[in-house]
Formats: C-alpha cells, sequence, structure tokens
C-alpha cells in the first residue's frame, strides 16, 4: 500500500510540475500610454490563459528595458530597435522578437509662422530634448544641425508656448495633440519623415530563447492575440491607461489610435509583430554613420524572427 501511495503522490507531483502555471514580466519603456495598449490587454487576458501569466510594468524616464532583460531582473522589454542594437554592442545579448510599432514616433514640435519650412530652419533655437538620444546624434549629423542650443526635456508645455523659437521632442501620437488640447498652436516634422525609423520592440534574452523557447513562443502567441482584441474593442485598456495618466485624456487616447492604425501598424492586423530583417540593416548602417555602433556589428544578431508566424507568406 504504502509503495502504491508514493506512487500516486509522485503521479500527481509530476502532473502540478507539468502545469504549473508559467509567469513573466514585460517592463514598458514608459508610462501607461495608448501606444502599450495591445500589452496591457495581454495582461487582462491572464484570467483566460491559465498556464501563462503576464505582468506588465509601467517604465518611465529612469527606466533602462535593456539594462533590466540583459541582467535577468525581467525577462521582457519594450524599446526601440536601436536601443536593442546599442546594447548588444556591449554585449547585451538581447533579441527582439515582436515589433509593436512600424517605427518609434518621435517627432520635432515647432511654433508655426516663425520661419521653419524644413528641418535645416531649426538649426540655432533652443530644443527641449532628452539629452543623447540617438535619433537626434543621426538627424544632427545628416542635416547639418549643429547650431541647436539643447537643453533637457522636462516635459513643460508651459514653457514651449512661452517660447516662440523654442522647439521640444515628442511622440506624435500624443505631443501635437496635447498642445491641441491647450490651445497651443503647433506643427512637426516627424523624425521618420527624416529616414529614421527604428522599430519599437518587445526583446527577450539570448539566454530565455535557449533555456525556454516555449515560452517565448507562448508570449509572442499571447500579444498577436491581444493587439488585435486592443484594436477591436480598445474600452478595457483606454479606461485603465486613463485612470494611471493625468496628461491624455479620451480624446487625445482616441486620437492616438487612429494614428496608429493609419501610419504605425500593418493593414493586416494579422502581421502586427512582424520584422523586415532589411529594416536592421538600415538602421545598423545608419548608428554606424555617426559612430553608435562598430562598423563590423551585426544587425541579424539582434533579432529572431521565428516566433511570429505568418509574416513572410
Amino acid at each position: 500500500m504504502k509503495n502504491i501511495f508514493a506512487v500516486i503522490v509522485a503521479f500527481f507531483m509530476m502532473m502540478s510540475v507539468t502545469y504549473a502555471k508559467e509567469k513573466v514580466t514585460l517592463l514598458m519603456d514608459w508610462f501607461p500610454q495608448g501606444n502599450q495598449s495591445g500589452f496591457w490587454q495581454a495582461q487582462f487576458d491572464n484570467a483566460h490563459n491559465p498556464d501563462l501569466e503576464i505582468t506588465i510594468k509601467s517604465g518611465g524616464p529612469k527606466v533602462r528595458t535593456t539594462t533590466a532583460v540583459a541582467s535577468g531582473q525581467v525577462e521582457f522589454g519594450l524599446n526601440g530597435s536601436d536601443s536593442v542594437m546599442m546594447a548588444n554592442a556591449k554585449g547585451a545579448g538581447l533579441k527582439a522578437i515582436f515589433v509593436s510599432l512600424g517605427h518609434v514616433p518621435y517627432t520635432l514640435v515647432y511654433h508655426p509662422n516663425t520661419g521653419v519650412n524644413s528641418v535645416q530652419d531649426l538649426d540655432g533655437r533652443p530644443f527641449a530634448v532628452v539629452m543623447g538620444i540617438t535619433y537626434w546624434k543621426w538627424v544632427k549629423h545628416t542635416y547639418g544641425l549643429n547650431k541647436v542650443k539643447e537643453f533637457p526635456l522636462t516635459g513643460d508645455l508651459g514653457l514651449f508656448a512661452r517660447t516662440p523659437q523654442q522647439f521640444q521632442q515628442g511622440y506624435s501620437l500624443f505631443l501635437p495633440a496635447r498642445l491641441d488640447a491647450k490651445g497651443v498652436p503647433n506643427e512637426q516634422i516627424t523624425v521618420e519623415s527624416l529616414g529614421y525609423r527604428p522599430y519599437s520592440v518587445l526583446f527577450t534574452s539570448d539566454k530565455l530563447i535557449k533555456e525556454n523557447r516555449a515560452l517565448v513562443q507562448a508570449v509572442v502567441d499571447r500579444l498577436s492575440i491581444s493587439f488585435h482584441k486592443s484594436l477591436v474593442d480598445p474600452k478595457p485598456t483606454r479606461d485603465f491607461i486613463l485612470s494611471k495618466s493625468k496628461k491624455v485624456n479620451a480624446e487625445i487616447h482616441n486620437n492616438a489610435l487612429e494614428l496608429m492604425k493609419a501610419d504605425f501598424l500593418p493593414a493586416d492586423w494579422s502581421k502586427i509583430g512582424c520584422q523586415d530583417p532589411q529594416r536592421w540593416v538600415e538602421l545598423a548602417s545608419q548608428l554606424k554613420e555617426v559612430n553608435v555602433l562598430p562598423a563590423d556589428f551585426d544587425p541579424h544578431s539582434s533579432y529572431d524572427t521565428s516566433f511570429k508566424k505568418g509574416c513572410f507568406n
């Protein structure tokens, strides 16, 4: 009897291990906002997925998602594909596995009727920017903006409103609409239109892919479904995100979603998450132009297209 009991106990212990819920954390690169809707939906969908629990963790100005993933603090992180390659050039060992936006929506917002007809006309003006940010190194180099008076971005829209010659960094999905809501006239030059277009990507570590490929696949599969759900029925994620944001209202949020659909997501939503290897080659070449990446860096080391299915058919 003892032997039979021991076998039964061992069987149920084995079953509990076999069906143990996997738990992972996805670290965002900023506070909750509309472009993260699909990720937050994935957390909401835990209720319908007993085998995988996804926790979304908010980012912020001091959060370094590449460092957090490379050091094993979290399993997955969100950032630009340029940041992933720069981290890998220092030995981080990261792989992008899912594209959330076709390009990071960097934009340069300026005052209308101040003599700006092209990006070169911004030279010599004060610029509120995240100091040292990579896209700006490339823009300065490519367009010869050598006299811009850079100062740290604080998000103070009042300062922008009071300073006609100033221009400011932001996301095209949000900053122009926020200024419109405050009655501050504005125009913008998107960084994508200037030729610099890093993906916004979810990435993980080479180590996790090697040790638990099935888990990485399960996360990508969940995201493919959750992104679609968040677009078809945006209310759950919108209500949550607005509860966490003091800077964006429902109108601005909804506008961001429409902009995403028009300019940042594939027309076929089943292709959300797909990445084109040539885009990585293009971006790496741009980063090498400004000496951010070494000349022999291999861009193909920074992504894995095998997890997102249906991209090339």
